[in-house]
């Protein structure tokens, strides 16, 4: 029997209940109707329902007594473990951030899990906005938003993160003028401000921040006060940070540095 720990969504909600199923069949490949029925607070007649539903929708393939997810590309699998991490923290990250969103701005989103959560915000709200960014996957998802105008900035794109990178990528970016530029970084500390593994992401965030009014680093938790190799915008390049941390120990230097931060800790 496997046991989830993490909050699932309502089972009430089809889409969102929906949404989870084809998460978990993606970090796991394969999973019972008993097991489905378990982490999301569903009986096992609504889950068969469900995945007859995502059979059509999605793809995946039912088997007896569960379903399977055929041909899981590594960089979605990853996606999905990544997405399935600190969820109440960045839906509340993603609520703080579309209420700083005024109707027609203009809006630079990098990529990743956090950045996702803004994307599935925006097409739940149905906000009037032109989005730029990156990832492939978040381009999709806020193409359901018939108020959305979605810029999928070209370029090479990376196996691992379904996003673009590389100088196509950022020659287009500086072309846009943003009113704020959204970025999830994978670390945020007062010595490094946002930094990154990779440099093609580091140079993208760098293009985004040049060409935006505001900077919002959105974070999570796990984030604040990690350095990684490379810097892209200094800690006093950032108007605001929108993060879930409770720890006040770990966010004193950045606010000893002069960065607002928008907590939404409950």
């Amino acid at each position: 029997m496997i046991y989830f720990a993490h909050m699932q969504p309502s089972p009430r909600n089809p889409a969102r209940r929906r949404s989870e199923i084809r998460r978990l069949l993606l970090t796991r490949e394969t999973m019972s109707v008993e097991d489905l029925s378990q982490a999301l607070s569903a009986s096992p007649a609504t889950i068969r329902r469900d995945l007859a539903a995502l059979e059509q929708s999605e793809g995946i393939q039912r088997t007896h007594g569960g379903a399977v997810v055929p041909g899981v590309r590594p960089a979605e699998q990853d996606f999905a473990f990544r997405e399935g991490r600190d969820i109440a923290e960045k839906r509340a990250i993603a609520e703080a951030a579309i209420g700083l969103i005024a109707p027609g701005s203009t809006v630079f989103m990098n990529d990743g899990s956090t950045i996702m959560a803004i994307a599935k915000a925006i097409v739940a709200a149905g906000l009037d906005v032109f989005v730029a960014t990156p990832a492939v996957n978040v381009a999709t998802k806020l193409a359901e938003n018939p108020k959305a105008t979605v810029c999928l900035l070209g370029g090479f794109v990376r196996h691992t993160s379904l996003a673009t990178t590389g100088p196509f990528t950022e020659t287009m970016a500086a072309q846009i003028n943003a009113d704020m530029a959204f970025i999830s970084s994978d670390g945020l500390s007062a010595e490094g401000g946002l930094t990154f593994t990779h440099a093609a992401d580091a140079a993208l965030a760098k293009c985004m921040v040049a060409h935006a009014a505001r900077v919002i680093a959105v974070t999570v938790t796990p984030k604040i006060g990690r350095n990684e190799r490379i810097t892209a915008v200094p800690a006093a390049h950032i108007h605001e940070i929108i993060t879930g941390c409770a720890d006040e120990a770990k966010l004193r230097p950045l606010k000893s540095a002069g960065v607002a931060i928008r907590n939404v800790a409950p």
